[in-house]
């Protein structure tokens, strides 16, 4: 069977495998339309679940990212005075960029009001104006066209070339103190008022906490993860086959070495979000997550069953990521059907969370999807 077709097979498994979906979809639409709450009849605590992710996971992905862009914008000024090199900066960039992935999914609330996401990592970077930022040196903090910031930009900065005029220089600190303000400012309110908000807020509803985390969950892993981390370089939007692979747009497409490392590192970001597992001193605790979620349906198709399926297509996905090699950009043109077929295990499971999952918990898409899928 073709990769293409393999494709349409997929964008449609949910629809085509799993009809009793469509009842508990249906039924989330009208009871919605009445009361103004699609709460399902689950006894499960979502209390303790928000709780889990707000303090374990949310929370310490925020302060870490916080501390990474400290240390990165650290590294760079020392750079700047020459007491640091610019592998030390490269390095840090790598670590930021790895942080980075722990709290991409969380793309609501202080994230969403700060315009983090889009600040931090819009890519394919606009090099000729990254230059035209160099040579004006004023720092204005972006408001659209967020293509010459964040972690692309430094990224341009610190790799296209290996000597670094004072220009340059001033520029990379303007960049890491600007990721600075935003990841202290996105922690500190999550620290505070919205964690607390965002914990007291158990219901199912359009609005509501599960809701927001849902959304965002399938929306960034949809469009940021699977489409633009290795969709859009391998040439496939959705299901429409591009004809041809686009390497450039390649994520930390200038290191053009760990660009794999950072999709692997996202994926495991969500595995660890869906079953709410988190770290302490670098110990892996099972907390409360959404497979506990799905599995206190019952063993039914769209209860613990899912949950199985859903496991064992995280662990297909990360053992197909795993045969991608390193530089991605090289990859995707030079064994372009092997990564189009990394990328359909990936779609798989937007079939599973998002079709599959969202309709067993009783929670609506609210976000846009032009892909078709």
């Amino acid at each position: 069977m073709s990769n293409k077709n393999r494709l349409l097979i997929l964008n449609n498994a949910g629809r085509v495998f799993r009809p009793a979906f469509i009842l508990p979809i249906l039924a989330v639409i009208f009871h919605g339309c009445g009361s103004g709450s699609n709460d399902n009849s689950s006894s499960f605590d979502r209390s303790s679940l928000l709780s889990n992710y707000c303090d374990n996971i949310i929370i310490p992905g925020y302060e870490d990212f916080y501390n990474k862009s400290i240390q990165l914008h650290e590294s760079v000024v020392l750079y700047s005075e020459g007491t640091s090199t610019l592998q030390d900066c490269r390095e840090q960039l790598y670590n930021s960029y790895l942080s980075w992935q722990r709290v991409m999914p969380f793309a609501f609330g202080p994230a969403y009001n700060n315009l983090l996401n889009v600040s931090v990592n819009t890519y394919p970077t606009d090099a000729p104006q990254i230059e035209q930022d160099i040579l004006n040196g004023i720092w204005n903090p972006p408001t659209s066209d967020f293509n010459h910031f964040g972690l692309p930009a430094i990224d341009y900065i610190l790799n296209f070339n290996d000597q670094h005029d004072s220009d340059e220089l001033v520029r990379l600190q303007q960049l890491t103190s600007h990721l600075v303000d935003m990841s202290s400012e996105v922690y500190n309110n999550w620290n505070d008022a919205y964690g607390a908000d965002f914990k007291s807020s158990t219901g199912t509803e359009l609005g509501s906490s599960i809701s927001q985390l849902l959304n965002s969950f399938n929306q960034v892993y949809e469009q940021n993860v699977r489409k633009q981390k290795l969709g859009l370089p391998v040439g496939i939007s959705g299901a429409i086959d591009i004809g041809n692979s686009l390497p450039d747009k390649v994520e930390a497409f200038y290191a053009n070495t760990y660009s794999v490392d950072l999709l692997y590192e996202a994926l495991l970001s969500f595995q660890d979000l869906y079953n709410g597992d988190y770290y302490l001193n670098g110990q892996k605790i099972e907390g409360l997550g959404l497979d506990d979620y799905l599995i206190s349906l019952g063993e039914e198709e769209y209860g613990s069953e899912l949950d199985d399926d859903i496991q064992n297509q995280v662990e297909v996905s990360l053992a197909a990521i795993s045969t991608l090699s390193s530089p991605l950009s090289e990859y995707v043109v030079s064994n372009r059907d092997e990564a189009i077929s990394v990328y359909i295990e990936l779609q798989a499971l937007v079939v599973l969370w998002k079709v599959d999952m969202m309709g067993s918990l009783g929670v609506l898409i609210n976000y846009a999807d032009n892909d078709g899928d």
